[in-house]
């Protein structure tokens, strides 16, 4: 009998941790340019949290001082601190993004920089007083909206293009390190635990600018940005975010695959600690006949802009061309033989792949660029709930 209490005093309390231990990391970021699009479609209430771990509201930008502020000020008055009644003009209380992520279990972390705006992390990294400055602001921001954590999003240390230098390889860091240790210290004051993370370069090129091993010791997790491998940028087509090599042409490092094989078997960062990109949106090519080919540069009369639609909007041109999947690099694209113009995306199918790549090589999780992608008019989220259920039907 007194065997018998024991087990069940055991299984009381460390079956929540194995529960826990057993779930999947499913990282959205939610972009603040995104909350009024399509009629204010995706805001905070909305959002299906049930399906989340964490959030990270993007952007915060690093200023020269070594601050942090905001990229939109009306977005970031909605969305973290909540709706404004119309008939009083008060804010209503509970209905901000973090208010809502957090009545849902799920965790909210600010992602601080991005492609528009890492312009100023090596000058901040290089000076202690500036880099403590950061830290000490990235600590205010916490405090201000609540946020759980911080996910430092520089692309790229050393990169020429955001006025990257030689040194960055090691103030970078430095800079995670003194944000680590600020977080620490905010740690003893409230009782509460601060994640850290960064969104890090799925390419060699960019990788051997970081201390890798060194910044994984610091990070609570690593977010590898596997996307963007091939775009309008080079002079031959290819694909978004291959899982595999599609020919014996193409860098076997530049996929999925490949940028999660240098994080782990190279660098020895365990599994564990690593989350996958996984991209709601595609890349198209105009004047192009198919994957591997040279072309035009991006289609901007099926995607204005800069030729990358959003899954929603591939979806709404699917018609227009035809379906093919390749089965080396497990990714569907669209062709238009006619119009000469090719879109490599991702799909239910290729996600399924990405999901199950995941739950066999005991990867931690994935990231979400990002998470307005795939939610319809409907309110359903095709591509998420494919992530959603394979992670869920693992335990």
């Amino acid at each position: 009998m007194k065997n018998k209490i024991i087990i069940l005093w055991m299984l009381i309390v460390f079956y929540p941790v194995f529960l826990h231990s057993q779930a999947k990391e499913i990282i959205g970021y939610y972009f603040c340019r995104k909350w009024k699009e399509r009629n204010r479609l995706v805001v905070p209430r909305r959002i299906p949290y049930d399906k989340f771990t964490i959030i990270n509201y993007a952007f915060f930008k690093p200023l020269p001082t070594g601050e942090i502020t905001g990229i939109d000020a009306e977005a970031d008055s909605f969305l973290l601190k909540g709706e404004i009644d119309s008939l009083s003009g008060k804010r209503i209380p509970g209905t901000s993004l973090i208010d809502f992520a957090h009545r849902n279990n799920v965790q909210v972390m600010l992602s601080i920089g991005g492609w528009e705006d890492s312009n100023n992390f090596s000058q901040i990294a290089s000076d202690s007083g500036k880099r403590s400055t950061f830290a000490k602001s990235c600590v205010n921001s916490i405090k201000t909206y609540g946020f759980d954590g911080i996910d430092i999003d520089w692309e790229f240390p050393c990169y020429p293009f955001h006025n990257g230098k030689p040194q960055d390889k090691y103030n970078f860091t430095l800079l995670l390190q003194n944000l680590r240790d600020s977080l620490n210290t905010l740690e003893k004051k409230t009782g509460k635990y601060y994640l850290l993370s960064a969104a890090l370069p799925s390419a060699l090129s960019h990788i051997v600018n970081i201390e890798i091993k060194k910044v994984a010791n610091i990070l609570d997790f690593l977010n590898v940005m596997t996307y963007d491998y091939h775009g309008a940028w080079e002079s031959i087509s290819g694909y978004n975010a291959p899982l595999y090599s599609f020919s014996p042409k193409d860098d076997p490092l530049l996929t999925v695959d490949g940028s999660f094989k240098l994080y782990h078997q190279t660098y020895n960062i365990p599994a564990s600690k690593i989350n996958i990109g996984i991209p709601f949106y595609g890349r198209s090519y105009r004047g192009c006949e198919g994957p591997g080919t040279p072309h035009k540069g991006p289609a901007v009369s099926v995607f204005p802009g800069e030729g990358s639609g959003a899954y929603y909007e591939i979806l709404n041109v699917m018609k227009l061309f035809k379906r093919c999947w390749d089965n080396k690099a497990k990714v569907p694209y669209l062709i238009d033989k006619s119009r000469k113009i090719f879109i490599s995306y991702d799909d239910e199918e290729s996600i399924a792949y990405k999901a199950d790549y995941v739950l066999k090589n005991h990867i931690r999780g994935v990231i979400i660029w990002q998470i307005t992608g795939d939610y319809l008019k409907n309110g359903k989220t095709p591509l998420l709930d494919v992530i959603y259920k394979k992670f869920n039907s693992s335990k």
